[in-house]
């Protein structure tokens, strides 16, 4: 054992705060600027994004980045994880520069296809870095993996789902964390998670986040920067430069020329920032942009939501005296996708709930967010004196719920009665706004309303039934009314007259 080993646990430990300098001392490689603050950005930021554009070398640089940290630690201790949109990028893209450098190197273990090992101190294979492709709505994921020192490596981070971006975090835990995530900007993905990660990194009140862009402009063959010899070409073939496999002028003018300065292709593939329209996008993230940045209008008439004086409201924004209010539900098709709910407040949109995976196994629970969502959308209405009452509106009916067609949209849980008394609705209104009069029935059951919901000038008597004097039975086209509609399929009390 080396005084090295003794002191850090690991025979490269020297090189535990220089990664560009394992690179160029122990797998006699060499590195052009971008790629080496690219490295040694991953000592000092929790978070490392790497927006690129094409054939700048991303993938190549990430491969490095797992073999330094596997190898700077003592064995068992550092875990490097990989992954990607798809697991044919992880297998087929990253993992054949790993495979090839560990042997090339001389590092200890030997690798398979999406696995490295290392031997151990007690002579088992430990595995020190592997790769996977999470599915985009699986948030369960990204969660469960710990280990004293750990990098996480997101390759091709522009195609990554939110959910499973945003599961990331639940990684960066503990002392020592780190994640790099590399890619092209997406073109037909606006305000994605890569994109807010970018975003995050150019922030200067988020010191543990980096954003470092590397264009394809940046290339040597470009710039005429000296890039180092290609080491990833079989032997035969005659040496020269990593430049020679990087975008020239000539495939940038071409690829300007193709498609126009300002399109998409050419923002994202080439200068690597995110498009912020055109492509076919019905509504361009530039406009969303514009809204938000638009200053509230003030003076009579308008109300900040937050001053309304309502339990819950933190909405900063002003809206219209009488502004209506919609709300917008995407109910999760058994927990598998997710359930988000969205409201409208006469012309401003908000978010206002999203849940996946396991949160929405429970589809009473999903409704009575529902119903929650609705009734302060309802309290919101009334203090803004919207002329009609919320309306909501879903993009899929849940199997486990039902409409309630109180005044306010009222859903009900699965398993509940089906009373024509309001006792499992919450509206306010269900519970204290009085039917109109019906003046139709010598008895609730005859008139359809419950005892305390008749508004007939001689109210039901506390021993229940309507006091009207009329005898007058509703008509058999009428349907009864009650607070929830009786199924097609509940038997009715007496057999239909032919």
């Amino acid at each position: 054992m080396t005084e090295v080993e003794r002191a850090t646990g690991s025979l490269y430990g020297l090189w535990r705060d220089t990664p560009s300098g394992f690179v160029e001392d122990v797998l006699g490689e060499s590195l052009w600027s971008k790629q080496r603050a690219v490295l040694d950005a991953i000592v000092d930021h929790k978070r490392v994004a790497v927006p690129a554009g094409f054939g700048v070398g991303k993938t190549h640089l990430a491969a490095r980045a797992a073999v330094w940290f596997t190898n700077v630690y003592p064995v068992g201790t550092a875990l490097c994880i990989t992954t990607a949109t798809r697991f044919r990028q992880v297998q087929r893209q990253l993992w054949p520069h790993i495979r090839k450098v560990v042997p090339r190197a001389g590092l200890p273990g030997y690798c398979d296809t999406v696995q490295y090992k290392m031997p151990d101190p007690y002579g088992n294979d430990f595995v020190a870095a592997y790769g996977f492709s999470a599915p985009a709505n699986d948030e369960a994921a990204m969660q469960g993996i710990h280990m004293p020192h750990l990098l996480l490596i997101v390759d091709e981070a522009g195609g990554i789902a939110p959910m499973i971006g945003h599961g990331t975090n639940n990684l960066l835990t503990g002392g020592h964390a780190a994640m790099l995530a590399i890619g092209n900007p997406a073109m037909d993905d606006p305000a994605s998670w890569f994109e807010e990660l970018c975003i995050e990194g150019d922030d200067v009140s988020e010191p543990t986040t980096v954003t470092i862009p590397i264009s394809s402009l940046d290339s040597p063959a470009i710039t005429g920067e000296l890039a180092p010899y290609c080491t990833d070409c079989p032997s035969g073939v005659a040496r020269h430069s990593l430049a020679d496999h990087m975008p020239d002028q000539d495939w940038v003018d071409r690829t300007i020329r193709s498609y126009g300065e300002h399109h998409p292709y050419v923002i994202a593939k080439v200068y690597a920032r995110f498009p912020k329209g055109g492509g076919g996008i019905v509504v361009p993230p530039s406009w969303v942009e514009a809204a938000m940045s638009y200053e509230d209008p003030t003076g009579d008439g308008w109300h900040r939501l937050c001053d309304l004086g309502l339990e819950g409201e933190t909405a900063q924004h002003t809206v219209r005296e009488g502004a209506w209010v919609r709300l917008g539900v995407d109910v999760a098709a058994d927990g598998g996708d997710e359930f988000t709910v969205y409201r409208s407040v006469g012309d401003t949109v908000e978010f206002r709930h999203a849940s996946a995976g396991a949160a929405n196994d429970n589809q009473v629970s999903v409704a009575e967010k529902v119903l929650e969502e609705i009734h302060a959308a309802q309290s919101l209405a009334d203090a803004l004196n919207s002329p009609t009452p919320c309306a909501s509106r879903s993009t899929r009916t849940a199997s486990a719920t039902a409409w309630c067609p109180c005044s306010n949209g009222g859903r009900r849980p699965a398993g509940t009665a089906r009373r024509s008394s309001a006792s499992w609705c919450r509206s306010p209104r269900a519970r204290t706004t009085p039917a109109p009069s019906c003046g139709r029935g010598a008895s609730a059951t005859r008139c359809g309303w419950p005892p305390g919901r008749c508004s007939s000038p001689t109210r039901h008597p506390a021993a229940g039934g309507c006091a009207s004097t009329s005898t007058r039975r509703p008509p058999r086209s009428s349907p009864r009314r009650s607070c929830c509609p009786r199924r097609a399929d509940t038997p009715r009390s007496s057999p239909r007259r032919p």
